[in-house]
């Protein structure tokens, strides 16, 4: 007995030391559907001890068998669950029926953080506000969503890019987007893939973008991709396809028919013409030599169309009647078709997590010849090695070809050739169907040649040639380009866990870009032309990227009773390597269209350009938090530039924060008030210089002088004490939401000073040098941003959902600049610049648009020369920035059941942009303001003697005060803004609204079907993208695609685009 007694003894003891004995666990926190919970608080019931979960939903703690853990996060109903014998815990939260879900903000390296904390602006985008109709590219499906940020679009033909994010004005002298970083890698906007993006962070002052350095001084997009989720192995299938058509056109006029003749020429055949012309003796024929459209009115008279002249074709020798063709240029550009196929597979675990998504977008373009095929395959994972190590990879792999010409420049052969140079009696059906005619001498027939009375002084050979313009479809039939785009980028990353509290991660980062282009001109182009200058040509380019990043990070977590301590220091290597060689024929090719550099005519031109970049980093940030009331933040980053001499290579950026969360106080008090904080923010972010600004860089010349190598002396001379600059960010705001988070509010103030920016300055040229690089310029910006969010409906059936951003620009100067330097040029690429530019103006706005207007007297009025009745040239006047003051937008979701509504409207007010296109095609007579009824209720274009031509008043250029009242003739008074080079009439503002996007979704009921066991669901949706340009100042183009900076030299149309989405999940 006493033996038994003993043992009993011994057993209980060793149970007791056995359950009582602590050990570490790691444990996930995920939803019902296996989506982790980030930040999620861990508790040992009855004590003060406990820890947070990550953003991926993981902790590690030390308990003891038996220890009863309770889990809570925001949004979710809190759990219990006790410890059992093994070293993993997994915990499944439910969705709490009021509260609202905690958001996780992405940051630099990957790292998330609560949204509520956060002492800066820091908005997120889901997937589903993100995606309210499935996108080709990540930036179209951010316009008007995102407070502060300006979406400047591309016309969706050019398939070879796509807009551009302007965050809060400029700031910088130059225009700069922001960084796209995709899972902690930075990369491209073009390769990212919408299909796979999960949420979007937008990160913008300095303190947000603390630790990401000077490459996200111009702000930040944080995509965070889809990851795998426990719960079993899943399929997703999504399957879209949008018909794009041509939307937004110039107003063109419909009166009048081609040539600079305002009658028809009478034909008389003579002896030495072609015999076929015999037939069109004693008839009639447009101007076909001019270009413009300043003809006869088109009255059903009888003529001989451009076709009639030459031999070989059913049309020879006959002629028509004259007859208006309102859309021959909405004719010219086909349906284009987007089809987008992606499927993406989920598995995971416990311990592990994987998804692999491939997606195939083909496109038909809209111009003839011109398509896009891109396929993209990507991965990302992590796996449990044991309660200590972590593995995982982001892979990401994308391979695009992109062929046609998407030239929207001045006098491109489609929307340059339509909308500044053409004839409006063009019957585009015709010259589609005789897009493959020959002339008797074998070149390209069109519209553009040269009058049949001239065929005897120019000879055949010269007569059979195009003056300025092809055929449009035969000059795309004749040219080839291709381009190939190959991108890979990704991750590799191991984590080691010491503790509950301390990590460390090491990564290893890759983004590999290379794109070839190949472009060929046929021959006959150059055999066609007369006045086009287009040669026969070959080029190609082969361009490399290869940047590396190595980090190394450690990050503190602790929960130490009320207070949370989140502590995070680091380094960063990061190199990156360019090289471009160009090969381009020259002066045409001496064997026709054998494409090779060696059939060069003269010497080809060869560039061989290869550039290398190095950043030494070193970072920390560290977050002290109370009861979840004040949080306070503090970050460090010193950079070390190889741009940058390297006597002063090194830029320190501090940043500092902090957040009330009053909300925490008032539960009693206020109970309608769901959550309410204050934050501020200081900070400044680092702003290097680019290549070889900091030194001398002797660069080979393209061509050679007989045998001898030349090489070029740079033009800009870098100041000896030469820096990089800091920006200042200041930013205050609330944050606040109502009625069990039914409505929120989002308000924030910010002011930014960039100080001391490097600048190229002019210099005399005695030295040898023109420029000269100094560190002098300040550009400031202030302004305001509201997000509002509201569920305006919530019941069982419906729901409405509503999403309103909007900021505000208040000011945006250019400070200074240099010593007695009052401006420099912002853009100068288009050919359109030399009647507006672009310039960084010293006590202006950013981005001040300037170019010549019409001088007035001191009262406003014209100065008109008394007798031509035409305007006088003020040579320089500022019309204001090309940024706008206002942007924003508004998403509505509404729910019914299974249907879903969503659309969005985007807007923006103010902001000026020049148009070189109205320019051109009001000075040939291709505009319906050029044939317009004056007050006289007369044709502007007729006679002034009968009544016509357009009304002018002014005062006379003499004493700038004797009244002049004239009627001038229509062709002088628009032809005059060209001749003096007058913009002003052709400066409008940016301001629009436009329903963006718009999708009508069903949910298809399975369950009551009975086939979820193998189909778990299937959304069917129709859409529309920019069905709608609700309003518009400027009434010739959609301004919110304007193809650069200052205005547009030639733009394509807008578009709309319908269509519809289906997506399987398994």
């Amino acid at each position: 007995m006493k033996k038994a007694l003993l043992f009993f003894t011994i057993f209980l003891v060793s149970v007791s030391l056995a359950y009582g004995q602590q050990r570490q666990v790691s444990g996930k926190v995920t939803g019902s559907d296996g989506a982790p919970i980030p930040f999620a608080t861990v508790q040992i019931k009855g004590t003060n001890s406990g820890t947070t979960a990550d953003a991926d939903g993981r902790f590690v703690l030390k308990v003891s068998t038996g220890t009863v853990l309770k889990v809570s996060a925001l949004g979710m109903e809190d759990k219990e669950i006790t410890v059992g014998s093994g070293n993993i815990v997994a915990v499944a939260l439910n969705v709490s029926d009021v509260n609202l879900k905690e958001v996780t903000v992405t940051g630099a390296f990957g790292i998330k953080k609560a949204q509520r904390n956060t002492s800066y602006s820091s908005q997120v985008i889901g997937t589903e506000q993100l995606n309210v109709i499935p996108q080709t590219n990540v930036n179209n499906a951010l316009a008007g969503k995102v407070a502060g940020v300006q979406f400047q679009g591309q016309s969706p033909m050019k398939l070879d890019a796509q807009g551009f994010l302007r965050i809060r004005g400029g700031l910088g002298l130059k225009d700069v987007d922001p960084i796209y970083v995709v899972d902690g890698t930075i990369v491209g906007a073009f390769e990212i893939n919408p299909n796979d993006i999960a949420d979007v962070t937008i990160l913008k002052g300095a303190n947000a973008t603390a630790l990401l350095g000077g490459r996200a001084r111009n702000g930040a997009i944080m995509i965070t991709t889809k990851k795998g989720s426990k719960g079993g192995f899943g399929i997703e299938v999504n399957q879209g396809i949008t018909f794009d058509k041509v939307y937004i056109l110039p107003k063109y006029q419909n009166q009048y028919a081609g040539g600079g003749v305002s009658s028809l020429i009478p034909f008389k055949y003579e002896a030495g013409m072609p015999d076929e012309w015999k037939a069109l003796d004693g008839k009639s024929y447009l101007d076909h030599t001019d270009d413009a459209s300043w003809g006869p009115r088109i009255e059903g008279q009888e003529y001989a169309p451009w076709y009639a002249w030459i031999p070989g074709t059913q049309y020879t020798g006959k002629t028509e009647r004259l007859q208006a063709q309102p859309n021959n240029v909405r004719d010219f550009y086909q349906t284009g078709i987007t089809s987008n196929t992606n499927v993406a597979l989920t598995k995971g675990g416990e311990q592990y997590n994987m998804r692999i998504s491939y997606t195939n977008q083909s496109v038909k373009g809209m111009l003839p010849g011109t398509s896009s095929k891109r396929n993209a395959l990507s991965f990302n994972g992590s796996y449990d090695l044991n309660p200590h190590f972590t593995t995982g990879a982001n892979v990401n792999y994308t391979t695009t070809n992109i062929r046609g010409e998407f030239d929207d420049a001045y006098s491109n052969q489609s929307a340059g050739n339509f909308s500044q140079w053409f004839h409006r009696e063009l019957d585009m059906s015709k010259l589609r169907e005789l897009r493959g005619l020959r002339n008797p001498t074998g070149t390209l027939a069109g519209w553009n040649g040269n009058n049949p009375d001239s065929y005897l002084d120019l000879g055949p050979t010269d007569y059979w040639k195009n003056n300025y313009w092809y055929n449009p479809y035969a000059y795309f039939d004749n040219i080839d380009y291709n381009q190939t785009r190959n991108r890979l980028f990704g991750d590799a990353f191991l984590t080691y866990k010491f503790n509950d509290a301390l990590s460390l991660r090491g990564t290893i980062r890759k983004d590999l870009l290379t794109t070839n282009r190949e472009n060929k001109i046929k021959s006959i182009i150059e055999r066609s032309g007369g006045q086009t200058g287009k040669l026969a040509s070959y080029d190609t380019r082969l361009e490399s990227y290869d940047e590396t990043n190595y980090e190394l990070i450690a990050t503190y977590n602790k929960k130490i009773t009320d207070f949370d301590i989140n502590v995070t220091a680091g380094g960063n290597i990061f190199t990156r390597e360019e090289k471009t060689a160009l090969q381009k024929t020259s002066n045409g090719l001496i064997i026709p269209d054998l494409f090779a550099i060696t059939n060069s005519k003269d010497q080809p031109s060869l560039e061989n350009i290869r550039r290398s970049y190095k950043t030494n980093s070193l970072f920390a940030s560290g977050e002290f938090g109370y009861k979840r009331i004040i949080n306070i933040n503090a970050a460090v980053r010193a950079d070390w530039y190889s741009t940058l001499p390297s006597s002063g290579n090194r830029l320190i950026s501090p940043s500092v924060g902090g957040t009330f969360i009053f909300s925490e106080l008032t539960h009693n008090a206020l109970p309608w008030l769901s959550f309410g904080k204050v934050f501020a923010s200081w900070g400044k972010k680092p702003l290097d210089l680019g290549f070889h600004e900091a030194n001398f860089s002797y660069k080979l010349d393209q061509f050679q002088w007989g045998s001898n190598i030349v090489m070029r002396t740079p033009n800009s001379f870098p100041d000896s004490t030469l820096k990089g600059s800091l920006i200042t960010t200041y930013e205050a705001g609330f944050d606040v939401r109502f009625l069990d988070n039914r409505f929120g509010l989002n308000a924030l103030y910010y002011n930014e000073d960039n100080n001391n920016a490097p600048l190229p300055v002019t210099v005399g040229g005695a030295g040898g040098f023109t420029t000269r690089v100094v560190n002098a310029a300040r550009v400031k910006r202030t302004g305001i941003e509201l997000l509002l969010t509201a569920k305006i409906l919530q019941s069982k059936d419906f729901t409405w959902d509503v999403s309103k951003s909007f900021s505000y620009l208040l000011s945006n100067k250019v400070v200074s600049l240099y010593n007695n330097v009052d401006r420099i040029q912002l853009d100068a690429t288009a050919f359109g610049t030399r009647f507006a530019r672009a310039f960084q103006q010293k006590g202006e706005n950013w981005g001040q648009l300037i170019g010549a207007g019409i001088k007035r007297n001191a009262d406003g009025q014209p100065l008109l020369d008394p007798v031509l009745g035409t305007y006088v040239t003020d040579s320089e006047k500022k019309w204001g920035s090309i940024v706008p003051r206002i942007t924003g937008g508004l998403t509505n979701t509404f729910s019914y059941k299974d249907f879903t509504l969503a659309f969005s409207v985007d807007y923006q007010v103010g902001g000026k942009f020049f148009s070189l296109t109205e320019n051109f095609s009001t000075f040939s007579g291709l505009l319906d303001v050029t044939a317009s009824t004056n007050d006289k209720g007369k044709n502007v274009r007729d006679d002034v003697a009968n009544g016509g031509g357009v009304h002018v008043t002014g005062v006379s250029t003499a004493d700038g005060k004797t009244p002049v009242d004239l009627y001038i003739p229509a062709k002088r008074y628009y032809q005059q803004y060209y001749n003096n080079q007058i913009a002003e009439p052709f400066i409008h503002d940016l301001t629009f609204v436009k329903l963006r996007e718009i999708s009508l979704g069903y949910n298809l009921p399975l369950r009551k079907w009975g086939v979820t066991n193998w189909v778990k669901g299937m959304y069917v949706s129709v859409l529309a993208r920019n069905p709608w340009l609700i309003y518009r100042e400027a009434k010739n183009f959609d301004p919110s695609e304007i193809s650069n900076n200052a205005g547009e030299s030639g733009q394509f149309p807008g578009t709309r685009s319908l269509g519809f989405n289906v997506k399987f999940s398994f």
